[in-house]
């Protein structure tokens, strides 16, 4: 083998050897580092879903590619410790859409995602009550005021709203239910610390911790979201407008945030 032959066969070898020489390198050598940068606020709800949450932000994948395949949160009522665990539900998009001349955000179902090395993906997630007892007791007692309020108006067709609404009210299933919402309600005064948990590639985890408060005048305003959720059919039938309280917090991160 001459001489040139030598050298062109070493410059082959290392055009061979080089991209798996630099996978090894960013493997090994460049390693992944997963974090996550929020927006200014959390958007509190609470509606027929019972209490949960929407966090925006932005994650970000240095050095490799990323697959995020969970997001979770736990929320912890300072005051007396009541937790309430949360898991994604939807993808709200920051974006409004118009819609005959009304403007709404969209959402898809949670689904894990993919995230590029070295670049910024927001995200808007909306994470619900993860506790299936909660929520099955949710349906059954809205089922039931919804099939109270039906039979009422189906017996009282020239009722006015008002009426139907003082009538209802005296509903037994609605004051047992009402009563009953009302000592499970979430949302109380208190300061409160969401653990915020991203859960990427092979199950690794990377844990934010963050804390609001909630004042006298807010937990009010989402408390009357209860009366609003047990005469939600009642306003539907009467094609009445109805809102509910949905308070923007700011939050900040504490200290000792955990991140892996």
């Amino acid at each position: 083998m001459t001489e040139y032959e030598i050298i062109a066969t070493v410059i082959a070898g290392f055009a061979l050897i080089q991209p798996w020489a630099m996978w090894v390198f960013k493997k090994i050598f460049r390693k992944i580092k997963v974090s996550f940068m929020p927006s200014a606020k959390i958007k509190l709800f609470y509606n027929r879903s019972g209490a949960y949450l929407l966090m925006g932000g932005v994650i970000e994948s240095k050095n490799q590619n990323c697959v995020v395949k969970n997001i979770s949160a736990k929320v912890i009522r300072q005051k007396d410790n009541a937790e309430l665990k949360l898991d994604w539900s939807s993808f709200i998009s920051p974006i409004n859409q118009s819609v005959g001349n009304n403007f709404i955000n969209t959402n898809e179902n949670a689904r894990p995602f993919k995230i590029v090395a070295n670049e910024l993906s927001p995200i808007f997630v909306e994470l619900a009550n993860e506790d299936e007892n909660v929520n099955n007791r949710l349906f059954e007692i809205y089922n039931k005021i919804t099939l109270d309020t039906d039979k009422m108006i189906k017996q009282n067709p020239n009722m006015n709203f008002d009426k139907a609404k003082e009538e209802f009210s005296k509903n037994n299933n609605y004051k047992k239910s009402r009563q009953e919402l009302l000592e499970d309600f979430y949302w109380k005064e208190s300061a409160y610390v969401v653990e915020f948990v991203i859960v990427y590639n092979n199950n690794r985890r990377i844990v934010y911790k963050y804390q609001f408060d909630i004042n006298k005048k807010e937990s009010e305003s989402l408390k009357e979201n209860i009366d609003t959720a047990l005469y939600l059919e009642l306003n539907r039938l009467y094609s009445m407008p109805y809102n509910f309280s949905c308070p923007q917090k700011e939050y900040v991160e504490c200290q000792h945030s955990q991140k892996e």
